[in-house]
């Protein structure tokens, strides 16, 4: 019980280490170093910051709202004396945070599943004590996860096919090794009596 509750701890611990480290050492970008709160109007304002009625709809305007919606921009407008919008800028400050977030996330992805790679070997081969060698491997399959979910709606189809198919494959294999390793020492063991 008590190697159980080591494991367990051992396993949290790493996790939370894991979590932190990447954001203590590798930060994520944020939002507001990109796009200010004053940037995004949905509708045009009048300077006093309510919405009238009394401008007249320009077509013009609702295509260049149109055209930014379409790049994947945010439509922020020039204004007339009266109040009415006259044209359209289009701010690509949230598309620009966007494709960082992805970028950073599939950096991330790699950080975590070398972490994991390298932790699960560890766990397997070179500090197989119990309680640790299970709590790392165990940190090791958890740290791949955690970089997977992380990166998760950035992959393609195809590409989180081939990443359960490894991590799959890969689990089978060490199973495999050590389920032969324990064969190997019960034989040993009635080879001795």
């Amino acid at each position: 019980m008590k190697s159980l509750i080591l494991g367990i701890g051992i396993f949290i611990v790493y996790m939370f280490m894991l979590g932190y480290g990447i954001a203590a050492f590798y930060p994520s970008p944020e939002y507001n170093d990109y796009c200010s709160g004053d940037r995004f109007i949905g509708k045009p304002l009048y300077p006093d910051g309510t919405v009238r009625g009394n401008c007249t709809f320009n077509p013009e305007i609702q295509q260049q709202e149109q055209q930014c919606y379409s790049q994947e921009g945010m439509p922020t407008y020039n204004y007339s004396e009266q109040g009415c919008p006259i044209a359209v800028n289009c701010d690509f400050c949230n598309k620009e945070y966007q494709e960082a977030r992805i970028s950073y996330e599939k950096n991330v992805f790699v950080i975590a599943l070398i972490a994991g790679l390298i932790t699960l070997f560890l766990g397997y081969g070179i500090l197989s004590v119990e309680p640790v060698g299970s709590a790392l491997m165990a940190s090791g399959i958890g740290a791949i996860f955690y970089g997977s979910a992380r990166n998760w709606d950035n992959l393609s189809d195809i590409w989180r096919f081939l990443l359960l198919l490894v991590a799959l494959v890969l689990l089978i294999w060490i199973a495999m090794r050590l389920n032969k390793g324990l064969r190997e020492e019960k034989y040993q063991r009635k080879k001795r009596k």
